[in-house]
């Protein structure tokens, strides 16, 4: 008899101490959970910020003036005889 009272005080125990660690997790992650994933997430748009800014040319310009850069466009000359171009597909 008294073997199952120490084994079922010792179950309590076991079961105290589990919902005593479980709600302590819970108060901890409840007040320090938010601060961690907003600092982590400050720190990913810090670093992302410090990336696109390695990415993004320097300006040699004057603040407020802007240049458009265009690449080397040539003027495509069509002659009369060259006709006129039809993509077909044939038909079964």
């Amino acid at each position: 008899m008294l073997f199952i009272l120490l084994n079922i005080g010792t179950l309590i125990d076991t079961i105290f101490i589990l919902l005593l660690v479980y709600y302590g997790l819970r108060i901890f992650f409840r007040y320090f959970g938010p601060r961690v994933v907003e600092s982590a997430a400050d720190k990913i748009y810090r670093d992302m910020k410090a990336q696109e800014e390695a990415r993004r040319p320097r300006s040699s310009g004057t603040s407020g003036q802007v240049t458009v850069e265009r690449q080397d466009q040539r003027n495509k000359v069509y002659r009369k005889t060259d006709g006129e171009y039809v993509d077909f597909e044939e038909v079964k």
